[in-house]
């Protein structure tokens, strides 16, 4: 999708269980500028976390009214606490930098709103707030932090108030609506796994406790924090963290309630975590180093009041002063340490799951399907990969996506009776996941079974109309079976659903094959110019195009023109038949020449 973004498609289509379509356009304005090099993905992230801490830096100024300590504070560790690196160095996290862009952009325009009461900022701070949210769904929380800057504001709680967030909460709705379905139809919400809403609630508390306890201790830091065994008993850890919460957060509240200030930062927190608290059971992590990129500026503020407050007569509040301030002294070479180790984990997929293994051996099938995948697809290690595929299903053998790469690894290493095992074993634990499906095809296809091929590439895309390699294999198979009609068919919509696709010239290739199996010759030719242009452009062979450009030509009676295609087939290596070449005889009138005078 970033390598060519249709505007209406990115706009309207779910990806990767989200709605969020600007920070798709973002990605493809990378592709756009260096293709898949990583560089620029990293740098544009870097900057919009540079852009956001600077933004962050502002929002706390105004909304303070200069406070010195409560803005430095906040904004450095805002831009320097090792939580925040997982949402910087993914690239396929952009979403946060991006989301918390326009989030904080909608906070310092609300503030600029409160102080001038210009519609226009009403408005200004709504566009953020919908690119915000069009960016992370994550972001429809931003009514209720508005409502909470009202509250440290001292606004009144009047009609103007309501009308004035209505819409905000309508776009807010729609939003979150669209997430959970999206999330509910790609199964990306487990229904099943720690269903009693007791245990949602001990989770929901240990995770707010966790977070906290990591901003004062970043230690320990993983890409992935897994669940409890299920079956086994809860840790005391969990009810330990639900008995703090009970107690502490209202004895807090309590002791703050004319402390306007920490109220407010404690909303903020609240309010812009409480989505990720695994109320909605989602992946297999209880928390995450990422879910706090924007809430942590609300405990970050809570903390840093305290050092801007006069507190020369009261012995406790002086003693509390004190503490914090040596705690953020000492936080801060904590901080950038951790920050630069967690950036050395994040190198790559080995260096981030080795590290996630060692810290969680034997508990987290993604973690060994995630390195199984770098094994296979970068590092070429097919033994290292099938290892951890294999320990990924001895954790959970009811993953159907773990059955399938294992299987696409068993086809690369040409047993394709195993490969048929993984793929039967994907289509029966899951019946809805297409590439299961398109990928026994494949092998069936190789094992001569036509018929099986086509039934499973169909069963494909009626699963999804969509599919690219769906319609290629389709092509295949039909192709096979002599078929043409349906496999140029096939073949172009293929190229119509990706026409941009690397590979898109074994598409016109296709297409080429079956109008010259069909002797309409004059329709070949202009699908092969295509297929050697796109092959030569993308350094691939184009001498079968070549090769079938000269039979059409043959058939064309363009002697000279077949003649050539020949010797450039010839040229690039392509099997040329020598009765073929011999049949042009050692002079062809018009031009060429015979072909062991070509050098």
């Amino acid at each position: 999708m970033i390598a060519a973004p249709d505007f209406w498609k990115v706009l309207t289509t779910p990806l990767a269980n989200n709605y969020h379509p600007v920070t798709i356009w973002s990605l493809a304005l990378n592709y756009k500028l260096t293709g898949l090099n990583p560089a620029s993905y990293h740098w544009l992230n870097l900057l919009l976390h540079l852009a956001n801490t600077a933004l962050v830096f502002v929002f706390v100024r105004r909304l303070t009214r200069d406070r010195f300590w409560t803005t430095v504070v906040t904004a450095l560790f805002f831009g320097i606490h090792p939580m925040h690196v997982e949402s910087v160095a993914w690239i396929a996290e952009r979403k946060d930098v991006v989301y918390g862009f326009f989030y904080l952009l909608g906070m310092i325009a609300y503030l600029r709103y409160l102080d001038r009461k210009t519609p226009a900022l009403l408005g200004a701070t709504f566009l953020a707030f919908v690119l915000s949210v069009a960016s992370k769904p994550s972001a429809v929380v931003f009514p209720l932090t508005l409502l909470a800057i009202d509250f440290y504001r001292r606004r009144p709680f009047d009609k103007r108030l309501v009308l004035e967030k209505a819409p905000f909460f309508a776009v807010a709705l729609a939003a979150g609506l669209l997430t959970v379905h999206a999330q509910r139809i790609t199964g990306a919400i487990d229904t099943q796994t720690w269903a009693p809403t007791f245990h949602k609630v001990i989770f929901a508390a240990y995770g707010i406790m966790m977070y906290v306890v990591k901003l004062f201790a970043p230690l320990g830091l993983s890409a992935i924090y897994p669940y409890p065994i299920v079956g086994h008993p809860l840790g005391w850890e969990y009810f330990l963290a639900l008995g703090i919460l009970v107690v502490v957060l209202p004895a807090i509240v309590f002791l703050c309630r004319h402390n306007r200030a920490v109220l407010f930062g404690i909303a903020f927190f609240v309010i812009n975590i409480i989505l990720v608290l695994q109320f909605f059971t989602v992946g297999q992590a209880i928390m995450a180093d990422r879910y706090t990129y924007l809430p942590y500026v609300g405990l970050f503020f809570a903390f840093a009041w305290w050092l801007d407050q006069d507190l020369a007569s009261r012995a406790v509040g002086k003693r509390l002063q004190i503490l914090l301030a040596a705690a953020f002294v000492l936080l801060t070479p904590v901080a950038l340490v951790q920050t630069w180790k967690r950036c050395d984990v994040w190198q790559n997929s080995e260096t981030l799951w080795n590290e996630t293994i060692r810290r969680y051996p034997h508990r987290i099938p993604d973690s060994y399907y995630n390195r199984g995948h770098y094994y296979y697809q970068d590092a070429k290690r097919f033994d290292a990969a099938l290892a951890d595929f294999n320990e990924a299903l001895s954790i959970d053998p009811k993953v159907a996506k773990t059955w399938v790469i294992k299987g696409n690894l068993f086809v690369d290493e040409g047993k394709p009776d195993s490969a048929l095992a993984c793929f039967d074993n994907a289509v029966r634990l899951e019946p809805k996941l297409e590439s299961g499906w398109n990928n026994r095809s494949v092998v069936r296809f190789r094992m001569g079974d036509l018929a099986g091929a086509l039934s499973d590439v169909q069963r494909a895309i009626a699963l999804n109309p969509s599919y690219r390699d769906a319609y290629t294999n389709l092509a295949l198979v039909t192709g096979s079976m002599k078929e043409y009609e349906r496999s140029i068919a096939a073949s172009r919509r293929a190229i119509e659903l990706d026409p941009t696709h690397p590979e898109a010239h074994l598409q016109y290739g296709s297409i080429g094959v079956g109008l010259v199996q069909l002797k309409r010759y004059r329709e070949a030719i202009p699908a092969l110019d295509e297929a050697i242009h796109l092959a030569l452009r993308g350094g691939k062979n184009p001498g079968g195009y070549f090769l079938l450009r000269s039979y059409a030509n043959m058939g064309l009676d363009e002697r000279v023109k077949a003649f050539n295609d020949a010797q450039e087939a010839q040229r690039y290596g392509a099997a040329v038949d020598p009765a073929y070449l011999k049949s042009f005889g050692s002079h062809i009138e018009g031009g060429g020449s015979s072909p062991m005078s070509r050098k």
